[in-house]
């Protein structure tokens, strides 16, 4: 069964998402007013000061995730150190006496995900802080914070093979049957804690948005090959290497959503790829939240049984309504993945 759509003119008119029902419809923006629910916050960054060396130690002394405040986490399971990784130049700006001890440190999170009860006693939420500094180099604001799309392809690569490792340590436990990775950055996203992290899960059963892909490509066999080939002809493809994709989603779960496909990796966890196509898949996730920048945003990696390993993007910068099963989506995005596109070539 294709993919419900319809094109005018070769333009997207509406879209359903054959995943959750969600019907999204291409519609001009430009006249609506997002003032209520955005001017405040740039209000706030406009009048924002730099930050002196005062507010910045109170900041990060009251952060779990900083260094020096290791005891305020459970104990780690892990760390990636700096000697482990040689091309990483935080050392200087990351501060504080212990600044070189770890770039990347693991461990359970405090409040699992899914009570360990139902994962054999064990608790299988994990924690990944992706860089031990708090802030940008010379803040001038709360809000000015280190963001993934700094941290380059290299730091990404090595924290997807860290990723790799809590998988594999997870899979021991036979009753973990899923596992999905998530990102929150920025408030605006869910993050609980504003220093730079993942969250790593591990399930006795499939995810329910797993689960639900699963589903849809049993009952639509090809589904996600038809939304490549679709994304390609209404002009949202950002890259195409062959085996990965990536593209402006319009069944996204909000209005700019982007997808990450490797679509010859069917059936396949993070866990079995090898290091050229784990670097390749983590670079074409870093290119897009490279271009993201510091906006809230999420991504959930996903891998299942009978579905090819993607990421789902979602910047939450822009503001939506989802009312009843439908979407709004603005008519730009076209425009928005030829830019992307565009910057991605220029490098």
């Amino acid at each position: 069964m294709p993919i419900e759509h319809e094109t005018r003119d070769g333009a997207l008119v509406w879209i359903r998402n054959p995943v959750t029902g969600v019907i999204s419809y291409v519609v001009d923006v430009r006249a609506k007013s997002f003032a209520f629910t955005l001017g405040r916050e740039a209000g706030q960054r406009e009048r924002a000061a730099a930050l002196d060396a005062e507010q910045i130690a109170r900041a990060t002394e009251v952060c779990a995730f900083c260094p020096g405040n290791e005891s305020l986490t459970t104990r780690e399971i892990f760390l990636v150190t700096p000697a482990e990784m040689p091309g990483w130049t935080g050392a200087a700006a990351s501060g504080g006496s212990d600044a070189g001890a770890w770039v990347i440190r693991v461990f359970n999170n405090l409040f699992p995900r899914i009570p360990a009860e139902l994962t054999a006693n064990r608790n299988e939420s994990y924690i990944v802080v992706e860089d031990p500094r708090h802030f940008v180099e010379n803040p001038r604001g709360p809000g000015d914070l280190l963001y993934t799309g700094l941290l380059g392809e290299e730091h990404f690569f090595e924290l997807l093979r860290a990723d790799v490792r809590v998988m594999l340590m997870s899979r021991q436990n036979r009753a973990v049957r899923s596992i999905v990775i998530r990102k929150n950055q920025g408030r605006e996203s869910g993050a609980s804690q504003p220093h730079l992290h993942q969250q790593i899960l591990g399930s006795p059963e499939p995810f329910p948005a797993v689960a639900a892909e699963a589903r849809a490509e049993r009952e639509i066999p090809g589904m996600f090959e038809e939304i490549i080939n679709l994304m390609d002809r209404l002009g949202l493809m950002i890259e195409n290497h062959g085996n990965i994709v990536s593209y402006a989603s319009p069944i996204g779960a909000f209005p700019r959503s982007y997808d990450v496909v490797m679509r010859q990796h069917r059936d396949a966890l993070l866990s079995d790829l090898s290091a050229d196509e784990l670097r390749g898949f983590g670079r074409a996730i870093f290119r897009i939240l490279a271009l993201m920048g510091p906006i809230p945003l999420d991504y959930e990696i996903h891998q299942g049984e009978g579905l090819p390993l993607h990421a789902h993007i979602n910047a939450r910068l822009y503001p939506y309504s989802n009312v009843a099963g439908t979407l709004n989506l603005p008519n730009t995005l076209l425009a928005s993945a030829a830019a992307l596109r565009e910057a991605l070539a220029r490098g």
